[in-house]
Formats: structure tokens, sequence, C-alpha cells
């Protein structure tokens, strides 16, 4: 089960919750909106750590991409070198 499946799931619980419990109406929509606010400001911190991890491994590969493309020119020129060196 993911986080953001989580994060739903429960959400949907509380505002069920909220919604048979006995109270006026006005309560209960202050309760909702307070509920839904939450919900948003976490569905906003779980996009913000998932881009963050996802810039973090483009970022990884980039660098690991660049070491290779630098090593592999650097042993080609040696090995073409090398070759002119012994002809």
């Amino acid at each position: 089960m993911s986080l953001n499946t989580l994060i739903k799931a429960v959400s949907v619980g509380f505002i069920l919750g909220i919604l048979f419990a006995p109270d006026k109406g006005s309560a209960t929509r202050r309760r909702i909106s307070g509920i839904t606010s939450d919900i948003k400001d976490d569905m906003a911190d779980t996009w913000d750590d998932l881009t963050d991890t996802i810039s973090e491994k483009i970022a990884g590969i980039k660098d690991t991409i660049v070491n290779v493309t630098g090593t592999s020119k650097n042993e080609f020129e040696e090995f073409t070198l090398g070759g002119e060196e012994r002809g």
C-alpha cells in the first residue's frame, strides 16, 4: 500500500466519521473544511518529498553518465594514442 493510498483512506474515514457524528451542520462543515485543508497540506508535502526524491535520482543518473562518458573518452584516447605510438 502506498503512502498516497494510505492518506486517502484515512482521510475518507475521518470525513465519514464526521458526517455521521451528531453535530450541527455548521460545525460539521467547519470540521470537514479543516480536515480537507490538512489533507491538502499532507498531499502537498508528499508531492514535495516525491519530487525531491526524483530530482536526486535524476542528478545521480546524470553524474553517472558524465563519469562513464568521461572514462570512456579517456580510455578511447589512451587506446588510439597507444596504437599510434606502436605503429
